[in-house]
């Protein structure tokens, strides 16, 4: 599965321009989760994450070409202790997966997909309540104060992350990386729309669009992302 190598390679190319702080995730214990999302009041709330009109971005990329090595959370900019006002803010996941494409069910290929994205709306850290917005692919975050104090860091949330997505079998590694940066979460805004296209795309085929390239309206995605015009013509070549 290389659809969205293309967009992992842009994301790790602008982030290039900032300084990491890379945690391991065996290292790190996962904060604790609730069961359903917690409702924060604003008085009870420190700084919001991509409040305020900041820039705000949410996306996750699947792959199998050792985009993401080990099982890890990668910070860029300052860690929730060190927020003192409403800032920037983008959470990345990138999935590194068994070969998906081993599997003649496409369908299944696909729902085992969007089940990796599905697991950011079911992650539920206490005190960090996350509003995901799907149609513009922002994710505010409010956190609690009493989070604060006891100590709720990016690397605790990413572990907490990790050790959902890690319940799906087809899931080999995991890299979480949050930014809040302005510039660089500016600089990575645009492919949240590029995996929303690919993503798109992909139901389409799989639900039947037209064979004859000429006349798809998705015929642009294809041509640019590797591996999605092959997909469409074994789907038309089962049928």
């Amino acid at each position: 599965m290389k659809l969205y190598d293309s967009i992992i390679e842009e994301t790790l190319g602008a982030l290039a321009k900032g300084t990491p702080k890379c945690f391991s995730y065996e290292k790190e214990k996962p904060w604790s989760c609730l069961e359903n999302t917690e409702f924060i009041m604003q008085r009870d709330a420190g700084p919001e994450l991509g409040g305020s009109g900041e820039p705000s971005v949410n996306y996750t990329c699947v792959t199998t070409s050792g985009l993401a090595n080990e099982d890890e959370i990668i910070v860029y900019g300052q860690d929730i202790p060190e927020i003192k006002k409403d800032t920037a803010f983008a959470r990345i996941v990138i999935l590194e997966t068994c070969d998906l494409k081993e599997s003649e069910d496409q369908e299944k290929t696909f729902q085992t997909i969007r089940n990796m994205e599905f697991v950011r709306y079911h992650v539920f850290p206490e005190g960090y309540m996350v509003r995901v917005s799907a149609s513009s692919n922002q994710e505010q975050v409010r956190i609690a104060k009493s989070a604060i104090k006891k100590g709720i860091c990016f690397s605790k949330v990413g572990a907490a992350y990790i050790k959902k997505y890690k319940e799906i079998p087809e899931i080999k590694k995991v890299r979480v990386i949050f930014v809040t940066e302005k510039e660089l979460v500016n600089a990575i805004k645009g492919n949240a729309e590029k995996v929303d296209a690919i993503t798109k795309t992909l139901t389409h085929i799989l639900d039947g669009m037209p064979t004859d390239c000429g006349h798809c309206s998705m015929k642009p995605v294809c041509d640019e992302v590797d591996g999605l015009k092959e997909l469409h013509l074994g789907k038309k070549a089962a049928k």
